[in-house]
């Protein structure tokens, strides 16, 4: 009976695989969030948020995003150098961002917190290269477990710092330790097997594939640094139109939300990306594998649609009539949210057919997009938060419809 249940083909199993470690890893802090809520400040959690923003930037620039293309060669040989070249450029800048932040620091004093970005951008590159390279090599249990590990470590660290300590900024320390021991345990195991394999690096094919995949810090490496640096941008600005208290509201409350919606998103994007740059190296077409997948997200956003519109409520029951406005923000997102949640498991498809340069100016409008309404709504007409979220919204969902036709088109494409 139990086989029966079980889905049948390998995509699905895979899918599946990594969506039942990040389903558990996702439930985690949406499980401790009520404890939180009463433990930490909105200031707080605008202070996680803003740490968190500022380190995902710098983190897009220590591969030059050629973790990107781990997945992409036909040799798990090839794909074992490209994690070392990922890994090498990982260390060298880290090291410069460490030298960079005494420099910064003899002229602007900063908090001792953020010292500790440059460790932390470390711990993040060495988990996104393992990641992409285990994604490679379908071990979809050990991208599951680390997911597990990284938010079980953050909880419970989170929780203790302010509890046994009363340290203010227990959840960046959580943050940061949560990524550490998730990186170590995949730079543990995959050592492991690449000492097995016999698998050396070589600097001499490290500087072939840096060439041959240089499209990468191109045009990737820039589109995801406009990518992070837009999707960051309500983060940098909220605080300073608003407050930091009204940042707290907002990032908690996307956070949250986010949680489940990329607990399905992101584990198909994994899995899509590594189907489709598989079966597009064999010259096979992608379309039908497209269409199905469209199918069933907007499947799974029709469940979804009675929960934005109770939000608010369901955040103030929950956390706390203090964060009902939280709730209020996400109901203005919610229709960008789902727009998002059915068409980024497909933004590998650009790199698959080598059109990194178009997939970075269609980056460079979205981030246009995402700054226009803080500078003139905020800055100059002085309007509310909410009034700028639903341009915001407008705005960022009529891009978001033509990327997905764009990603059509070329899924509709057969390699010659």
């Amino acid at each position: 009976m139990l086989n029966k249940l079980k889905p049948k083909s390998e995509f699905s199993r895979n899918v599946l695989t990594l969506m039942t470690g990040t389903t558990i890893a996702q439930a985690i802090p949406i499980a401790i969030s009520p404890i939180l809520t009463r433990l930490y400040t909105p200031e707080d959690f605008g202070a996680l948020a803003l740490f968190i923003g500022i380190v995902s930037i710098m983190a897009v620039l220590t591969t030059a995003k050629y973790e990107l293309s781990i997945i992409l060669p036909k040799r798990n040989s090839t794909g074992y150098q490209l994690v070392c070249l990922s890994l090498m450029l990982s260390l060298m800048v880290s090291l410069f961002y460490m030298v960079a932040m005494v420099g910064i620091n003899t002229i602007y004093q900063f908090s001792y917190i953020y010292y500790l970005l440059p460790v932390t951008v470390l711990f993040i590159a060495f988990n996104n290269v393992f990641d992409r390279y285990n994604n490679r090599i379908k071990n979809y249990k050990l991208m599951s477990s680390q997911r597990v590990i990284k938010t079980t470590v953050e909880s419970i660290v989170s929780i203790a710092l302010i509890t046994l300590l009363s340290v203010k900024t227990g959840l960046i320390f959580g943050f940061i330790l949560g990524y550490f021991i998730s990186s170590l345990t995949m730079l543990y195991i995959n050592f492991k097997s690449f000492k097995a394999k016999k698998l050396k690096p070589s600097l001499s094919k490290m500087k072939a594939l840096a060439r041959r995949y240089i499209n990468f810090p191109k045009y990737s490496m820039p589109h995801t640094f406009l990518n992070t640096l837009s999707a960051n941008i309500p983060i940098f600005l909220i605080p300073f139109f608003y407050g930091s208290y009204t940042l707290g509201l907002y990032a908690f409350g996307l956070k949250i939300i986010q949680a489940p919606l990329s607990l399905i998103s992101a584990s198909i994007f994994n899995v899509l990306g590594q189907k489709m740059a598989e079966e597009h190296a064999q010259g096979r077409e992608i379309k039908t594998l497209f269409v199905a997948t469209v199918k069933k997200l907007i499947i799974f956003t029709i469940p979804m649609i009675p929960v934005f519109i109770f939000i608010d409520d369901i955040f103030a029951f929950v956390f706390g009539e203090e964060w009902r406005v939280a709730g209020e923000y996400i109901q203005i997102l919610a229709p960008w949210l789902l727009f998002v949640f059915v068409v980024s498991p497909f933004a590998n498809i650009p790199h698959i057919y080598n059109q990194q340069k178009k997939a970075f100016i269609l980056e460079i409008m979205y981030t246009l997009v995402r700054i226009l309404p803080f500078v003139i709504g905020a800055g100059i007409l002085n309007m509310p938060l909410k009034e700028v979220l639903v341009i915001y919204v407008v705005l960022a969902i009529l891009l978001l419809i033509y990327g997905f036709n764009w990603y059509y088109s070329l899924a509709s494409g057969v390699k010659k």
